[in-house]
């Protein structure tokens, strides 16, 4: 697992994802700790067992204009479009 500081582009739930059992949320973020940024714009979706936290989490980060850390397998590991956040933190500034 690889920590990002991140921005949430977009987030929410899809009634037709796979990755996990229901609720499926997917997360797209970019990163903005590394220049150049590690990605931009590359969706996620939240580990199993986590989906409505991150969700939660997610929609702050959005709401407040804040960050958010996240701790994700590095995108496109294995070639999957998506890739699994298991953690996910707001950040206070």
């Amino acid at each position: 697992m690889a920590w990002y500081t991140c921005i949430v582009n977009n987030v929410g739930p899809a009634t037709d994802g796979t990755e996990t059992s229901a609720p499926v949320v997917y997360i797209n973020l970019t990163d903005t700790g590394t220049t150049p940024p590690a990605f931009v714009g590359q969706w996620f979706y939240a580990a199993q067992g986590g989906q409505n936290q991150m969700l939660a989490v997610a929609l702050a980060a959005m709401n407040g204009g804040k960050h958010v850390q996240a701790g994700a397998v590095p995108p496109n590991a294995g070639g999957s479009p998506y890739t699994p956040i298991s953690r996910l933190y707001l950040n206070p500034s």
